[in-house]
């Protein structure tokens, strides 16, 4: 049976490391202490908005009269961004647009999802967890990403995967197990070697990473 993959990342503030699970309520307690100190500073409405693809995660500070063009730029640039796709966010019951402000979808804990490239989708959901007054100076600021999830070599067992390879039922492979599957894979020199990375775009058309947050978008490393 394959080990359970847990999630865990570091808080922006004070760079602990919590759970998946613990982490909102932990940036809560960061958070709170900000708008008390904001308070006299003439501040605006930011929301604290969780990202998530199973395991994988985003706690996002937003400011509420952003658009959610601002949320789009963002994911493509840390998790999606491969060859220029399309994308949108979405909801069962009301449509939104690139246009509409943060605040205005994200008033109440509603949950919505945002579609990458509707050939070969991306699906992450997306969740307003609390309103805060803030000051600050950027529109949006990343509270916390997981680490990279511990994805060991399908072979070997032993080592930390730096290859998928997309026709062998989406196997993993360390370097020196990615040369012997190189011999017994045709495909994998061709076009089915792809890299490891943190985002739930990985494997998929020709992402290879982002361009924010990189040092988290590399491999496990063992502890």
């Amino acid at each position: 049976m394959e080990e359970e993959l847990n999630s865990e990342g570091k808080c922006l503030f004070c760079n602990e490391t919590f759970s998946q699970k613990e982490m909102g309520k932990h940036l809560a307690t960061h958070l709170k202490k900000m708008e008390k100190e904001d308070s006299k500073k003439m501040p605006e409405t930011f929301c604290h908005i969780v990202v998530e693809a199973d395991v994988m995660f985003l706690h996002l500070l937003v400011k509420g009269n952003a658009t959610m063009k601002k949320i789009d730029t963002f994911l493509r640039k840390v998790w999606l961004e491969c060859c220029g796709h399309l994308s949108g966010f979405g909801h069962k019951d009301f449509k939104i647009s690139m246009t509409h402000k943060v605040l205005d979808v994200f008033e109440t804990k509603v949950k919505i999802y945002h579609d990458y490239d509707y050939g070969s989708t991306t699906r992450v959901f997306l969740k307003g967890v609390k309103n805060y007054q803030l000051k600050l100076k950027e529109d949006i600021v990343l509270l916390s990403r997981n680490e990279p999830l511990k994805l060991m070599c399908s072979k070997c067992g032993k080592q930390a995967a730096v290859n998928i390879c997309t026709v062998c039922d989406w196997s993993f492979y360390c370097e020196s197990c990615s040369i012997q599957h190189e011999k017994e894979c045709g495909d994998f020199s061709d076009y089915a070697n792809m890299p490891v990375v943190n985002s739930p775009r990985m494997g998929v058309c020709g992402y290879e990473g982002g361009q924010i947050d990189t040092e988290r978008d590399g491999i496990y490393q063992k502890k």
